[in-house]
Protein backbone atom coordinates (compact mmCIF):
# COMPACT_ATOMS: atom_id res chain seq x y z
CA UNK A 1 0.00 0.00 0.00
CA UNK A 2 1.19 3.55 -0.77
CA UNK A 3 1.38 6.41 1.30
CA UNK A 4 -1.70 8.03 -0.37
CA UNK A 5 -3.22 4.95 -0.05
CA UNK A 6 -2.81 4.68 3.39
CA UNK A 7 -3.45 7.56 3.93
CA UNK A 8 -7.04 7.56 2.61
CA UNK A 9 -7.87 3.95 4.18
CA UNK A 10 -7.49 5.43 8.12
CA UNK A 11 -10.68 7.61 6.76
CA UNK A 12 -12.30 4.91 7.76
CA UNK A 13 -11.77 6.00 11.28
CA UNK A 14 -13.66 8.90 10.92
CA UNK A 15 -14.23 11.92 12.58
CA UNK A 16 -12.95 11.92 17.06
CA UNK A 17 -13.39 15.59 18.07
CA UNK A 18 -10.22 16.69 20.45
CA UNK A 19 -7.29 16.98 20.67
CA UNK A 20 -5.43 14.95 23.03
CA UNK A 21 -4.39 12.55 19.80
CA UNK A 22 -3.52 15.40 17.87
CA UNK A 23 -1.00 16.70 20.99
CA UNK A 24 0.40 13.07 21.37
CA UNK A 25 1.00 13.15 17.38
CA UNK A 26 2.28 16.02 17.34
CA UNK A 27 4.75 15.93 20.22
CA UNK A 28 6.14 12.30 18.55
CA UNK A 29 6.82 14.37 15.35
CA UNK A 30 8.33 17.27 17.22
CA UNK A 31 6.26 19.95 17.83
CA UNK A 32 6.31 21.27 14.86
CA UNK A 33 3.54 23.50 15.23
CA UNK A 34 5.45 25.12 17.80
CA UNK A 35 7.18 28.65 17.07
CA UNK A 36 5.88 28.02 13.47
CA UNK A 37 4.09 31.76 12.62
CA UNK A 38 0.78 31.18 10.94
CA UNK A 39 -2.97 32.51 10.57
CA UNK A 40 -5.96 30.28 11.80
CA UNK A 41 -9.10 30.92 9.57
CA UNK A 42 -12.41 29.00 11.20
CA UNK A 43 -16.31 29.85 9.97
CA UNK A 44 -19.11 28.05 7.91
CA UNK A 45 -18.41 29.40 4.46
CA UNK A 46 -15.44 30.90 2.86
CA UNK A 47 -12.71 29.97 5.12
CA UNK A 48 -11.00 28.35 1.67
CA UNK A 49 -11.22 31.09 -0.07
CA UNK A 50 -10.07 33.53 2.46
CA UNK A 51 -6.72 31.47 3.53
CA UNK A 52 -6.13 31.64 -0.67
CA UNK A 53 -6.24 35.27 -0.87
CA UNK A 54 -4.37 35.61 2.40
CA UNK A 55 -1.47 32.37 1.50
CA UNK A 56 -1.58 34.41 -2.47
CA UNK A 57 -0.81 38.18 -0.79
CA UNK A 58 1.59 36.75 1.27
CA UNK A 59 2.98 35.08 -1.48
CA UNK A 60 3.12 38.39 -3.81
CA UNK A 61 4.42 40.10 -0.81
CA UNK A 62 7.46 37.65 -1.12
CA UNK A 63 7.01 35.67 1.74
CA UNK A 64 7.60 31.92 1.45
CA UNK A 65 3.73 30.90 2.54
CA UNK A 66 2.37 27.25 3.34
CA UNK A 67 -1.45 26.89 2.78
CA UNK A 68 -3.35 23.86 4.69
CA UNK A 69 -7.13 23.72 3.80
CA UNK A 70 -9.87 21.01 3.06
CA UNK A 71 -11.20 19.00 1.74
CA UNK A 72 -9.45 18.83 -1.30
CA UNK A 73 -11.22 18.28 -4.96
CA UNK A 74 -8.88 15.18 -6.31
CA UNK A 75 -6.10 14.76 -5.11
CA UNK A 76 -5.33 14.87 -1.16
CA UNK A 77 -1.23 16.70 -2.22
CA UNK A 78 -3.89 19.68 -2.65
CA UNK A 79 -4.37 20.11 0.82
CA UNK A 80 -0.95 20.97 2.19
CA UNK A 81 0.31 23.74 -0.44
CA UNK A 82 3.74 25.98 -0.09
CA UNK A 83 3.56 29.05 -2.39
CA UNK A 84 0.56 27.74 -4.10
CA UNK A 85 2.23 23.96 -4.88
CA UNK A 86 0.82 21.12 -3.77
CA UNK A 87 2.96 18.92 -1.20
CA UNK A 88 5.29 16.37 -3.43
CA UNK A 89 4.22 12.47 -2.68
CA UNK A 90 7.99 11.70 -1.73
CA UNK A 91 7.09 14.03 0.85
CA UNK A 92 4.45 12.32 2.04
CA UNK A 93 6.73 9.05 2.06
CA UNK A 94 8.93 10.35 4.41
CA UNK A 95 6.96 11.91 6.63
CA UNK A 96 4.84 8.38 6.95
CA UNK A 97 7.87 6.61 7.00
CA UNK A 98 8.65 8.24 9.95
CA UNK A 99 5.62 8.41 11.98
CA UNK A 100 3.41 5.60 10.95
CA UNK A 101 4.17 3.63 13.82
CA UNK A 102 3.32 6.75 16.04
CA UNK A 103 -0.14 7.11 13.83
CA UNK A 104 -1.03 3.45 14.34
CA UNK A 105 -0.07 3.72 17.93
CA UNK A 106 -2.20 6.68 18.49
CA UNK A 107 -4.94 5.23 16.17
CA UNK A 108 -4.66 8.94 14.85
CA UNK A 109 -7.31 9.62 12.70
CA UNK A 110 -6.82 10.88 8.65
CA UNK A 111 -7.24 14.92 9.58
CA UNK A 112 -5.15 14.59 12.64
CA UNK A 113 -2.45 12.69 10.13
CA UNK A 114 -3.03 15.08 7.68
CA UNK A 115 -2.52 18.17 10.14
CA UNK A 116 0.17 17.18 11.69
CA UNK A 117 2.26 16.32 8.51
CA UNK A 118 0.85 19.96 7.42
CA UNK A 119 2.72 21.50 9.81
CA UNK A 120 5.87 19.05 9.86
CA UNK A 121 5.96 19.95 6.16
CA UNK A 122 6.28 23.17 6.74
CA UNK A 123 8.54 23.91 9.48
CA UNK A 124 10.88 21.31 7.53
CA UNK A 125 10.59 24.16 4.85
CA UNK A 126 11.30 26.72 7.48
CA UNK A 127 8.07 29.18 5.67
CA UNK A 128 7.70 32.55 6.63
CA UNK A 129 4.16 32.62 8.21
CA UNK A 130 1.55 29.06 7.52
CA UNK A 131 -2.32 29.67 6.62
CA UNK A 132 -4.60 27.35 8.12
CA UNK A 133 -7.86 25.98 7.58
CA UNK A 134 -9.56 25.14 10.29
CA UNK A 135 -11.13 21.48 9.64
CA UNK A 136 -14.68 20.86 11.58
CA UNK A 137 -15.76 24.03 14.08
CA UNK A 138 -12.47 25.07 16.41
CA UNK A 139 -12.47 24.15 19.64
CA UNK A 140 -11.56 20.28 19.14
CA UNK A 141 -10.36 20.94 15.61
CA UNK A 142 -6.67 19.64 15.24
CA UNK A 143 -5.71 22.60 13.29
CA UNK A 144 -6.65 24.55 16.58
CA UNK A 145 -3.03 23.33 18.56
CA UNK A 146 -1.49 25.72 15.90
CA UNK A 147 0.12 29.05 17.40
CA UNK A 148 -1.36 31.70 15.52
CA UNK A 149 -0.32 35.54 15.13
CA UNK A 150 -3.93 36.30 14.38
CA UNK A 151 -7.02 34.34 13.85
CA UNK A 152 -9.60 34.92 11.14
CA UNK A 153 -13.37 34.32 11.66
CA UNK A 154 -15.83 33.96 8.34
CA UNK A 155 -19.53 33.89 8.40
CA UNK A 156 -21.10 31.48 10.58
CA UNK A 157 -24.10 29.94 9.58
CA UNK A 158 -25.67 26.66 10.47
CA UNK A 159 -23.97 23.73 8.93
CA UNK A 160 -22.91 20.24 10.59
CA UNK A 161 -25.21 20.44 12.92
CA UNK A 162 -25.28 17.29 14.19
CA UNK A 163 -21.80 17.81 15.61
CA UNK A 164 -21.75 21.40 16.09
CA UNK A 165 -25.25 21.93 17.39
CA UNK A 166 -28.57 22.98 16.41
CA UNK A 167 -28.28 26.92 17.34
CA UNK A 168 -26.07 29.58 15.84
CA UNK A 169 -25.08 30.08 19.24
CA UNK A 170 -23.98 26.73 20.02
CA UNK A 171 -22.11 26.77 16.81
CA UNK A 172 -20.00 30.13 17.38
CA UNK A 173 -19.14 28.58 20.36
CA UNK A 174 -17.48 25.95 19.14
CA UNK A 175 -16.08 28.05 16.14
CA UNK A 176 -14.49 30.69 18.92
CA UNK A 177 -12.47 28.02 20.45
CA UNK A 178 -10.59 29.03 18.05
CA UNK A 179 -9.47 32.35 19.76
CA UNK A 180 -6.02 32.42 21.97
CA UNK A 181 -5.16 34.46 24.71
CA UNK A 182 -3.85 37.91 23.51
CA UNK A 183 -4.03 36.91 19.85
CA UNK A 184 -6.31 39.09 17.81
CA UNK A 185 -9.76 37.81 16.15
CA UNK A 186 -10.61 39.69 12.94
CA UNK A 187 -14.05 38.52 11.84
CA UNK A 188 -16.51 39.20 9.44
CA UNK A 189 -19.91 40.74 10.28
CA UNK A 190 -22.02 38.28 11.86
CA UNK A 191 -25.52 37.73 13.11
CA UNK A 192 -26.24 39.18 16.52
CA UNK A 193 -26.84 35.94 18.42
CA UNK A 194 -23.18 35.25 16.84
CA UNK A 195 -21.13 38.47 17.23
CA UNK A 196 -22.74 37.94 21.53
CA UNK A 197 -20.63 34.64 21.39
CA UNK A 198 -17.70 35.85 20.14
CA UNK A 199 -17.41 38.56 22.31
CA UNK A 200 -18.31 37.06 25.03
CA UNK A 201 -15.81 34.27 24.37
CA UNK A 202 -13.01 37.04 23.83
CA UNK A 203 -13.48 38.93 26.60
CA UNK A 204 -13.22 35.44 28.85
CA UNK A 205 -9.48 34.66 27.39
CA UNK A 206 -8.85 38.41 26.84
CA UNK A 207 -8.61 37.59 22.99
CA UNK A 208 -9.59 41.32 21.07
CA UNK A 209 -12.09 41.00 18.61
CA UNK A 210 -12.28 43.15 15.54
CA UNK A 211 -15.31 43.10 13.12
CA UNK A 212 -14.64 44.39 9.67
CA UNK A 213 -17.04 47.02 8.70
CA UNK A 214 -14.50 48.72 5.99
CA UNK A 215 -16.47 48.63 2.39
CA UNK A 216 -13.84 46.98 -0.17
CA UNK A 217 -11.68 48.87 -1.96
CA UNK A 218 -12.96 49.37 -5.43
CA UNK A 219 -9.67 49.78 -7.04
CA UNK A 220 -8.82 46.13 -5.84
CA UNK A 221 -9.95 43.20 -8.14
CA UNK A 222 -10.78 39.98 -6.82
CA UNK A 223 -9.96 36.54 -9.06
CA UNK A 224 -12.78 34.85 -7.87
CA UNK A 225 -16.09 35.77 -9.30
CA UNK A 226 -19.18 36.97 -6.69
CA UNK A 227 -19.73 39.60 -4.74
CA UNK A 228 -19.27 36.91 -1.82
CA UNK A 229 -15.60 37.04 -2.76
CA UNK A 230 -15.36 40.64 -2.15
CA UNK A 231 -16.48 40.36 1.25
CA UNK A 232 -14.04 37.63 1.72
CA UNK A 233 -11.29 39.40 0.34
CA UNK A 234 -12.11 42.63 2.62
CA UNK A 235 -11.56 40.45 5.39
CA UNK A 236 -8.48 38.82 4.11
CA UNK A 237 -7.25 42.56 3.59
CA UNK A 238 -8.67 43.69 7.20
CA UNK A 239 -6.36 40.31 8.87
CA UNK A 240 -3.38 41.08 7.57
CA UNK A 241 -2.94 44.41 9.52
CA UNK A 242 -2.79 42.71 12.19
CA UNK A 243 -0.08 40.55 11.86
CA UNK A 244 3.47 41.91 13.29
CA UNK A 245 6.71 42.25 11.24
CA UNK A 246 5.18 41.95 7.53
CA UNK A 247 5.51 44.09 4.77
CA UNK A 248 2.69 44.06 2.32
CA UNK A 249 2.89 46.81 0.04
CA UNK A 250 -0.46 47.99 -1.66
CA UNK A 251 0.57 46.28 -4.98
CA UNK A 252 1.09 42.84 -3.08
CA UNK A 253 -2.86 43.40 -2.28
CA UNK A 254 -3.83 44.22 -5.94
CA UNK A 255 -1.18 41.92 -7.45
CA UNK A 256 -2.17 39.33 -4.97
CA UNK A 257 -6.04 39.37 -5.14
CA UNK A 258 -6.10 39.90 -8.90
CA UNK A 259 -3.76 36.74 -9.68
CA UNK A 260 -5.70 34.75 -6.40
CA UNK A 261 -7.07 31.18 -7.86
CA UNK A 262 -9.37 28.91 -5.58
CA UNK A 263 -10.90 26.05 -7.29
CA UNK A 264 -14.39 24.97 -6.98
CA UNK A 265 -15.36 28.46 -6.36
CA UNK A 266 -18.23 29.61 -9.13
CA UNK A 267 -15.39 28.22 -11.38
CA UNK A 268 -16.20 28.57 -15.05
CA UNK A 269 -14.71 25.45 -16.55
CA UNK A 270 -16.56 25.99 -19.78
CA UNK A 271 -17.91 28.54 -22.05
CA UNK A 272 -20.06 28.69 -25.02
CA UNK A 273 -22.61 26.89 -23.57
CA UNK A 274 -21.33 28.01 -19.95
CA UNK A 275 -20.42 25.05 -17.51
CA UNK A 276 -19.83 26.72 -13.62
CA UNK A 277 -18.39 24.06 -10.80
CA UNK A 278 -18.93 25.01 -7.24
CA UNK A 279 -18.65 23.26 -3.92
CA UNK A 280 -21.52 25.34 -2.43
CA UNK A 281 -22.94 22.18 0.25
CA UNK A 282 -25.03 24.38 2.42
CA UNK A 283 -27.99 26.72 2.81
CA UNK A 284 -25.89 29.93 3.31
CA UNK A 285 -23.33 29.05 -0.17
CA UNK A 286 -26.03 27.57 -2.16
CA UNK A 287 -27.87 30.98 -1.86
CA UNK A 288 -24.83 32.75 -2.47
CA UNK A 289 -23.80 30.87 -5.78
CA UNK A 290 -27.58 31.41 -6.99
CA UNK A 291 -27.02 35.17 -6.85
CA UNK A 292 -24.24 34.76 -8.65
CA UNK A 293 -25.27 32.40 -11.16
CA UNK A 294 -28.30 34.48 -11.67
CA UNK A 295 -26.32 37.38 -12.25
CA UNK A 296 -25.02 36.41 -15.27
CA UNK A 297 -27.42 37.03 -17.64
CA UNK A 298 -27.57 33.99 -19.16
CA UNK A 299 -30.73 34.00 -22.05
CA UNK A 300 -30.85 30.29 -23.01
CA UNK A 301 -31.94 27.76 -20.83
CA UNK A 302 -30.27 26.15 -17.30
CA UNK A 303 -29.54 22.99 -16.31
CA UNK A 304 -28.63 21.99 -12.53
CA UNK A 305 -26.08 18.96 -11.37
CA UNK A 306 -26.64 18.57 -7.80
CA UNK A 307 -25.12 15.63 -5.12
CA UNK A 308 -24.71 16.03 -1.44
CA UNK A 309 -23.86 14.56 1.60
CA UNK A 310 -26.43 13.06 3.47
CA UNK A 311 -26.82 15.10 6.78
CA UNK A 312 -27.41 18.38 4.42
CA UNK A 313 -30.65 20.12 4.36
CA UNK A 314 -31.36 22.04 1.38
CA UNK A 315 -35.36 22.45 1.44
CA UNK A 316 -35.81 25.91 2.14
CA UNK A 317 -34.00 26.49 -1.21
CA UNK A 318 -35.55 23.77 -3.61
CA UNK A 319 -38.55 25.74 -5.03
CA UNK A 320 -35.68 28.65 -5.78
CA UNK A 321 -33.96 25.67 -7.63
CA UNK A 322 -36.56 25.20 -9.32
CA UNK A 323 -37.48 28.30 -10.64
CA UNK A 324 -33.54 29.35 -11.91
CA UNK A 325 -33.05 25.77 -13.74
CA UNK A 326 -35.30 24.06 -16.85
CA UNK A 327 -33.77 21.07 -15.54
CA UNK A 328 -32.21 19.22 -12.83
CA UNK A 329 -30.45 16.14 -12.95
CA UNK A 330 -30.18 14.26 -9.13
CA UNK A 331 -26.63 12.26 -8.96
CA UNK A 332 -24.36 11.01 -5.93
CA UNK A 333 -21.08 11.74 -5.33
CA UNK A 334 -18.58 9.50 -3.96
CA UNK A 335 -17.13 9.98 -0.07
CA UNK A 336 -18.11 9.38 2.59
CA UNK A 337 -21.76 9.35 3.48
CA UNK A 338 -23.80 10.67 0.50
CA UNK A 339 -26.99 11.49 -0.56
CA UNK A 340 -28.62 8.66 -2.50
CA UNK A 341 -29.38 10.65 -5.59
CA UNK A 342 -33.11 9.44 -5.58
CA UNK A 343 -33.20 9.98 -2.18
CA UNK A 344 -32.28 13.94 -3.23
CA UNK A 345 -34.74 13.72 -6.18
CA UNK A 346 -37.56 13.00 -3.63
CA UNK A 347 -36.67 17.10 -2.32
CA UNK A 348 -38.22 17.96 -6.22
CA UNK A 349 -42.00 18.09 -6.47
CA UNK A 350 -41.56 19.33 -10.14
CA UNK A 351 -41.40 15.57 -11.59
CA UNK A 352 -41.05 16.71 -15.26
CA UNK A 353 -38.27 18.89 -14.20
CA UNK A 354 -36.01 16.62 -12.95
CA UNK A 355 -34.05 13.18 -13.03
CA UNK A 356 -31.68 10.53 -11.33
CA UNK A 357 -28.48 9.61 -12.38
CA UNK A 358 -26.68 7.90 -9.72
CA UNK A 359 -23.34 7.75 -11.99
CA UNK A 360 -21.95 11.43 -11.61
CA UNK A 361 -19.88 11.20 -15.02
CA UNK A 362 -23.03 10.29 -16.90
CA UNK A 363 -25.07 12.96 -15.06
CA UNK A 364 -22.51 15.74 -16.34
CA UNK A 365 -22.49 14.01 -19.90
CA UNK A 366 -26.03 14.20 -20.13
CA UNK A 367 -26.51 18.08 -18.63
CA UNK A 368 -23.78 18.75 -21.51
CA UNK A 369 -26.10 16.93 -24.35
CA UNK A 370 -28.84 19.14 -22.81
CA UNK A 371 -27.04 22.51 -24.13
CA UNK A 372 -27.01 24.66 -26.75
CA UNK A 373 -24.79 27.88 -27.09
CA UNK A 374 -26.30 30.51 -25.26
CA UNK A 375 -27.73 28.17 -22.30
CA UNK A 376 -25.76 27.48 -18.84
CA UNK A 377 -24.72 24.58 -16.30
CA UNK A 378 -23.99 24.73 -12.68
CA UNK A 379 -22.55 21.69 -11.20
CA UNK A 380 -22.84 21.93 -7.04
CA UNK A 381 -23.21 20.56 -4.16
CA UNK A 382 -20.29 18.71 -2.69
CA UNK A 383 -16.53 18.89 -3.27
CA UNK A 384 -16.32 14.95 -4.07
CA UNK A 385 -17.90 16.43 -7.46
CA UNK A 386 -14.13 17.46 -8.06
CA UNK A 387 -12.86 13.94 -9.60
CA UNK A 388 -15.43 13.56 -12.04
CA UNK A 389 -15.38 17.00 -13.11
CA UNK A 390 -11.98 16.75 -13.40
CA UNK A 391 -12.09 13.64 -15.58
CA UNK A 392 -14.83 15.15 -18.00
CA UNK A 393 -13.45 18.38 -18.85
CA UNK A 394 -9.93 17.45 -18.31
CA UNK A 395 -8.85 19.55 -15.67
CA UNK A 396 -6.52 19.20 -13.11
CA UNK A 397 -6.93 21.13 -9.53
CA UNK A 398 -3.30 20.87 -8.68
CA UNK A 399 -1.67 23.74 -10.47
CA UNK A 400 -2.14 27.10 -9.56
Amino acid sequence: MDSVQYLLSIETRGIKLGLQRTRELMAACGNPQSGLPSIQVAGTNGKGSVCAMLANILKTAGYKTGLFTSPHLVNVNERIRLNGIPIPNNEIDIFLQKYREAIEKIEATFFETITAMAFWYFKNENVDIAILETGLGGRLDSVSVCEPLATVMTSISLDHIEILGETLSEIAFEKAGILKKGVPCISAKQEDEVGVVLIKEGQRINAPIHFVNDKFPSELIVNIPGTTQHENAQLAVSALKYINNFDIQKIALKNGLQSVQWFGRNQHIQHNPLVIFDVAHNIESIQSFLEYYSSLGITGKSVLIIAIQARKHIQPLVSTLQKVYKHIICTEAPGRNPMPAKVLGEYFTNKNQFEIIPNTEKAIQLGLEKLKLQDGMAIIGSHCLGPAVSKVFKISFDKY
